[in-house]
C-alpha cells in the first residue's frame, strides 16, 4: 500500500482535523474557496499551498501578509517538509502526517470551515437609524400627497 500524506490540525480551532494532500495540493486561506477554510483575520485571503512534488511534501506561502512558518523559522516562498514538521499560519498550527492507504478522500474531510465571528453591532445611538429614515421618506410622501390633494381641489373650485 501507498503512504498518503495528510496535513492535520494540531493547535487551532482545526486541532484534530485531518485534510489528506492530493496531486492537486490544498489552498490554504480565509477565502472559502480553499480547501482548507480558516475563518481568521489573521490568516490571508490565499495564505499557503501544500503540495506534491517529486514524491515529497512541500509548503509555499501563497503571499500571505503574516507569513508562514517551519518548526520556527519562516518560509518566504517554499520549503519541503517532513512527518511531525509544524507548519504554523497564525494562530493555526498543522503537522504532516503519513498514513497507510489508498483512497483517504472515503474517511477523511477535505474542506471544513470554521464558523464566521459574530455579526458586528451597529455603533451605539445609531441602532435606529434605518427607521428614522423610512419614517422620514413616509412622511415625505404623506406630505406631498396631501400638497397634491389640495391643488387638485383649488384648481377644481
Amino acid at each position: 500500500m501507498d503512504r498518503i500524506p495528510l496535513l492535520v490540525g494540531v493547535e487551532g480551532p482545526l486541532a484534530g482535523t485531518r485534510f489528506p494532500v492530493t496531486a492537486s495540493g490544498l489552498r490554504l486561506g480565509r477565502d472559502p474557496a480553499n480547501e482548507v477554510h480558516i475563518d481568521d483575520t489573521g490568516v490571508s485571503r490565499q495564505h499557503a499551498r501544500v503540495l506534491l512534488h517529486n514524491g515529497a511534501v512541500w509548503v509555499q506561502d501563497a503571499g500571505s501578509r503574516n507569513g508562514l512558518f517551519v518548526n520556527g523559522q519562516r518560509v518566504p516562498d517554499h520549503k519541503q517538509v517532513k512527518e511531525g514538521d509544524r507548519i504554523v499560519l497564525g494562530a493555526h498550527t498543522f503537522t504532516i502526517e503519513l498514513v497507510e492507504g489508498k483512497e483517504p478522500t472515503e474517511t477523511v474531510p477535505t474542506v471544513v470551515a470554521i464558523p464566521a465571528a459574530e455579526p458586528k453591532r451597529p455603533a451605539p445611538g445609531t441602532a435606529g437609524l434605518p427607521i428614522a429614515i423610512v419614517g422620514a421618506a413616509l412622511l415625505l410622501i404623506v406630505a406631498c400627497a396631501g400638497l397634491g390633494s389640495a391643488l387638485w381641489w383649488s384648481a377644481s373650485q
